[in-house]
């Protein structure tokens, strides 16, 4: 949390610095300062936003949520968009068929109408009075107007009689036969209309539409349509580029008169239907170019119409006209439509019961799992899903007793090993930390125990200012009762040795204490040794131990008393007596270095004790027993302790 917070102060203190630069009008200094303080408001920015998307969807359920808000809600608007976009679209370009179709119809009645003139003219000639009407005709012969009305050019448009280019748009063939595309004319008027040729034997009609043009196409397509020319002042300046043609994006200025007639158009057109009467719809359609009517020139580029409609109007026309038809169609609608909302629905409640489940269920193993780390081994979870989801709930709450129980049994050993330390510590101190030294003599010892108490004892205690009392023994068993047997016999040991100097008197005694244990039967190897730091005479007696062992130079001694363990059976101890000459040697183990195996499961023994030893020669006490346990540890080349170790070695340098 400091952390955090000195870094928020460092970011502030930076951004204030910045910010001075900025304002103090530096060249160059200022100029970069802000870059820098703009890009680093977009990174805030952007990690801020990221900060924020992260927290949010932290939660399992806030993500399944906002996942099941973009597959199956989000598209659902986008969807109805897209259909909307998609109708307007179809009914724009439906709306330009309309027109396209009123276009050519009118074009035809042109044609017909100008050869119908034509006949009349080549046998009654022209009409000797001004004719009136939206379409006006002009009679040529000889390539020379004769009569007709003024707008119309005086030398014959022979350009009218062409067909029209095929890449004009509005071309297409029937079969074999070429249909004209409708031509946009200009006259002195300047506005776009319609105008066709007819000519037989140098006689020639031209049918010319000028009546109001927007409002006869209008009534044509039933849609209301406006023309104008690319170059109408009223058109609006913004538009696109598209393939070299400029496109108007926005409709031109309708005049006073236009306005009036829209709204006359539309009203005549009204069922009563508020949204459905009002012209919503508009499209655009471009054809061109515009030429003029006298030389066929192009005046402009194009000529566009633009329409609009209603709803009602493009209903009238797309759907059928047929009341059954329409009700089949609209009844397949509403039965797909039920269906998929059917689904839709059974989805969104599936959705919700899955996040719901999910989400509870998330946060009752987030909440299980928090308990578990703070140290509540004992929380468990209801489990009533059965689904992957439920498994994972019943192997959390198997983990969580698997835990409790694992914390109570490691509480308990911890405990226990606390004893045990205890207890060790409590056996090191009955061994002997002060060892005799001076006086001529040496002592180097192990005690290694298999387990963590061990049943192995030795001793060196100081009977009286000239003479040693020098013990081992081997408890059988191994663990707390050998060391709390080895206690005893400690403290009966010490108090014997004062009572008496009797080697064989003591281990009797011991013998008594061993069997007044009547719980549980055991016994007690032991070699007790007095010796003489001046004369160097040293008294063994044997209870059932291993040998002892004298080296002299290159010479080894095995002392072997054959005898009955303390707690066993007899009472026989065997008895020695020998002096040591000066720089001998004595060596007392027990069998967990004799019994010591290696992975074949074959033993040290006591051939191995003895050819170690005999390589001893003029080594001290420490040496002797480094060399002896480098041996048995390559035999054993690390196979775990079976027994007790422990090992004795005094030498005697022959002056007190």
């Amino acid at each position: 949390m400091k952390e955090r917070l000195r870094r928020f102060l460092t970011l502030l203190v930076t951004l204030a610095v910045l910010g001075f630069v900025a304002l103090a009008g530096i060249p160059y200094l200022s100029v970069l300062t802000r870059v820098l303080l703009a890009g680093g408001g977009v990174a805030l920015l952007i990690w801020g936003l990221w900060r924020a998307y992260r927290a949010f969807l932290w939660k399992v359920g806030r993500r399944l949520a906002f996942s099941y808000f973009l597959l199956g809600v989000l598209p659902i608007p986008l969807l109805l968009l897209l259909l909307a976009v998609l109708a307007y679209l179809l009914s724009g370009f439906f709306l330009g068929h309309l027109y396209r179709d009123a276009v050519q119809s009118m074009q035809g009645d042109l044609v017909a109408a100008a050869q119908g003139r034509l006949g009349a003219f080549a046998t009654d000639g022209p009409p000797r009075r001004a004719e009136g009407g939206d379409v006006v005709f002009g009679y040529y012969r000889g390539g020379k107007k004769l009569a007709g009305d003024p707008r119309l050019p005086a030398v014959w448009p022979a350009w009218l009689e062409l067909p029209a280019p095929l890449l004009l748009p509005g071309n297409y063939r029937q079969g074999d036969r070429l249909r004209t595309a409708p031509r946009f004319v200009s006259v002195p008027g300047g506005r776009p209309t319609m105008a066709a040729a007819a000519s037989r034997n140098g006689s020639g009609v031209v049918a010319l539409y000028a009546g109001d043009f927007d409002g006869e196409l209008s009534r044509r397509a039933d849609v209301w349509t406006e023309m104008f020319r690319s170059d109408d002042p009223d058109l609006a300046s913004i538009g696109l580029e598209v393939r070299g043609r400029r496109v108007p994006l926005l409709q031109h200025t309708r005049k006073d008169q236009q306005a009036t007639d829209a709204v006359r158009f539309f009203k005549q057109r009204a069922r009563g239907e508020r949204y459905w009467d009002k012209p919503l719809f508009w499209w655009g359609e471009i054809s061109g170019p515009l030429l003029d009517l006298s030389t066929g020139r192009q005046v402009t580029d194009y000529v566009a119409a633009n329409l609009n409609a209603t709803a009602n109007i493009v209903r009238t026309h797309l759907f059928s006209s047929a009341a059954e038809i329409d009700g089949l169609a609209w009844l397949t609608l509403l039965v797909v439509g039920f269906l998929l909302f059917d689904v839709y629905a059974a989805a969104a409640l599936m959705a919700v019961f899955m996040i719901v489940g999910l989400s509870r269920a998330v946060n009752r193993l987030s909440r299980g799992t928090e308990a578990v780390r703070q140290g509540d081994f004992g929380v468990r979870i209801p489990v009533r899903r059965r689904d992957q989801v439920g498994d994972l709930q019943r192997s959390f709450n198997e983990m969580a007793g698997d835990l409790e129980t694992l914390v109570a049994t490691a509480a308990q050993k911890e405990s226990l090993e606390k004893e045990l330390e205890l207890a060790r510590s409590l056996q090191k101190s009955l061994l002997p930390s002060d060892l005799p030294a001076g006086s001529g003599v040496e002592f180097a010892t192990l005690f290694e125990p298999s387990a963590a108490i061990g049943g192995d004892y030795f001793d060196v205690l100081r009977i009286s200012e000239d003479e040693l009392a020098v013990i081992i023994a081997d408890v059988s068993g191994h663990g707390l009762s050998s060391g709390l047997r080895m206690a005893m016999l400690k403290a009966a040991l010490l108090i014997l040795v004062e009572e008496t100097r009797d080697p064989e008197e003591i281990l009797g005694r011991l013998d008594a204490v061993v069997r007044s244990n009547r719980e549980r039967r055991f016994f007690v190897t032991a070699t007790l040794g007095l010796f003489n730091l001046r004369t160097g005479h040293l008294r063994l007696t044997n209870a059932g131990h291993p040998p002892t062992y004298r080296v002299r130079g290159a010479e080894v001694e095995e002392i072997l008393l054959p005898s009955s363990p303390l707690g066993g059976l007899g009472h026989n101890y065997a008895k020695a007596a020998l002096t040591l000459e000066p720089e001998d040697s004595l060596v007392w183990l027990s069998d967990g270095l004799i019994e010591a195996t290696n992975a074949a499961d074959e033993p040290f023994g006591y051939d191995s004790v003895k050819q170690v030893l005999a390589g001893a020669a003029g080594e001290s006490a420490i040496e002797i027993r480094n060399r002896l346990l480098a041996a048995v540890e390559r035999h054993t080349a690390g196979h775990p302790l079976q027994d007790d170790r422990t090992l004795m070695v005094m030498r005697w340098s022959g002056t007190a």
